[in-house]
C-alpha cells in the first residue's frame, strides 16, 4: 500500500453527524404556547396569584403598544416585547432622553416580572409528561446516537425524552467532533429554566444534586417546588431572544461556539418548528457563518455539504431559510406541516 496523503489524513480526522435545530413549533405539542400566545398564557396565569405585579406588566403594554387591550387579549409576540423593552432601557437614559415614567429600574421590574411569569408557566406544564409523548416519539424513533440537537426553548422536554432514550447512551450539553459518537449533544442557546447560577442557590440545594455546567453556572433536574419553595424565587439562567443579546455567563459564549462547529460539521442539518425570528439576527449570523464553513469544508475535502431540512406550518419560513441558506447546499427540502403531522407522517 502507497504512503497516506494529508488530504486523506484530514479526512478521516473530521467527524461529521446530523443537527436538529428545534423552535417552540415543537414544544407546542406538549401544549406550551408559541410566541404570540405564551405572554398571554403567562400572564393569565400570574393574574390568579399575583394581580399587582400583572398591572404593571399591563401599563408598560400599554405604553408600548397603544392599541393593547386586555380585555381582547391582543397580547404582542413575547420576542417583540422584549426587545421594545430592552430598547426602551437604552433610550430612557440621561445619554438620551430620560422618562421618569419609565425609568430603567422599573423596566427592569416588569422584564423580571415577566420572565419569571413565562417560566412559572413552562414549569407547570413540564409535570404533565403525557402531553410530551410526541416529542418523545420523535426522539427514540428518529434520533441517532451521535446527533445533536440544538433547542431554544426553555423546557425541559428534550431532557425527559432523551433521559428516556433506548439503552441509554446519554447526553451532554456541549458538543466536540471527536466526541466518542454513542452520546447526543444537546445545546440550549437561550439556556433552560433548570438552569441556575451557583452562588444563587448555594445553601438550597446540595451538592450532590446538581449537575455542573461550568464554575458559575449549574441544572437542577430534579427541581421540585414542594420541596423547595425558594428555588422558586431564583430567577433561572436564561437568555430572551433579543436581537441585541447580553451574555454575562460564559457558558452562553461557549455554547453559541458549540453551535457554530456542529452546523460546520453538519451531514445533514433539520430545522423543526424553528422559524428564524426577525428578532435574533445574532442567532441569523452564527448560522449563516457555520452554513457557509460547511459549505467551504466539505469543498476543499471533495465532500457533500449538509443537506437542509425545514420543517414548519408558515410557508413564510421557507423563503426566510433559503436566503439565508444561499446556494451550494446538497439539498434544500421544505415541508409545510406542523410538528405532530410531521411526527405521524414518519411512522408511514
Amino acid at each position: 500500500m502507497g504512503a497516506t496523503s494529508h488530504h486523506e489524513k484530514n479526512k478521516k480526522k473530521r467527524h461529521r453527524g446530523r443537527v436538529f435545530v428545534i423552535g417552540a413549533g415543537v414544544s407546542a405539542s406538549s401544549g406550551i404556547a408559541v410566541s404570540n400566545r405564551i405572554l398571554y398564557e403567562a400572564i393569565t396565569q400570574l393574574e390568579e396569584i399575583d394581580v399587582s405585579k400583572v398591572d404593571r406588566v399591563h401599563k408598560l403594554l400599554h405604553y408600548l403598544y397603544p392599541s393593547f387591550d386586555k380585555r381582547i387579549r391582543n397580547y404582542p409576540n413575547v420576542e417583540d416585547f422584549l426587545n421594545l423593552l430592552e430598547m426602551a432601557k437604552k433610550f430612557n437614559t440621561e445619554e438620551f432622553i430620560t422618562s421618569e415614567l419609565w425609568s430603567v429600574p422599573k423596566l427592569d421590574e416588569v422584564k423580571r416580572i415577566t420572565l419569571k411569569a413565562i417560566t412559572d408557566y413552562i414549569w407547570r406544564l413540564m409535570a404533565n409528561r403525557q402531553k410530551q409523548a410526541v416529542i418523545r416519539e420523535f426522539v427514540h424513533g428518529n434520533l441517532r446516537e451521535g446527533d445533536t440537537i440544538i433547542t431554544f426553548n426553555w423546557d425541559l422536554t428534550f431532557e425527559h425524552a432523551l433521559e428516556e432514550y433506548p439503552g441509554d447512551p446519554g447526553f451532554l450539553y456541549k458538543y466536540s467532533s471527536k466526541r466518542k459518537r454513542k452520546y447526543l449533544s444537546l445545546l440550549k442557546p437561550h439556556g433552560s429554566i433548570d438552569w441556575f447560577e451557583r452562588a444563587a442557590i448555594k445553601g438550597l440545594v446540595r451538592t450532590s444534586q446538581i449537575g455542573i455546567l461550568d464554575e458559575k453556572l449549574c441544572y437542577y433536574p430534579r427541581f421540585n417546588r414542594a420541596e423547595n419553595p425558594k428555588l422558586s424565587d431564583i430567577p433561572p439562567a436564561i437568555v430572551p431572544p433579543l436581537a441585541d443579546k447580553q451574555f454575562e455567563l460564559d457558558f452562553f459564549k461557549r455554547t453559541w461556539r458549540h453551535v457554530y462547529k456542529a452546523v460546520s460539521d453538519a451531514t445533514e442539518l433539520h430545522a423543526i418548528g424553528y422559524s428564524l425570528p426577525r428578532e435574533d439576527q445574532f442567532a441569523r449570523l452564527v448560522f449563516r457563518r457555520g452554513i457557509r464553513n460547511n459549505i467551504l469544508k466539505a469543498s476543499r475535502r471533495g465532500e457533500q455539504p449538509t443537506k437542509i431540512l425545514v420543517v414548519n406550518p408558515d410557508p413564510v419560513t421557507e423563503g426566510t431559510f433559503s436566503r439565508l441558506v444561499g446556494r451550494g447546499v446538497a439539498s434544500f427540502d421544505f415541508q409545510q406541516a406542523y410538528f405532530d403531522d410531521y411526527v405521524a407522517s414518519l411512522r408511514e
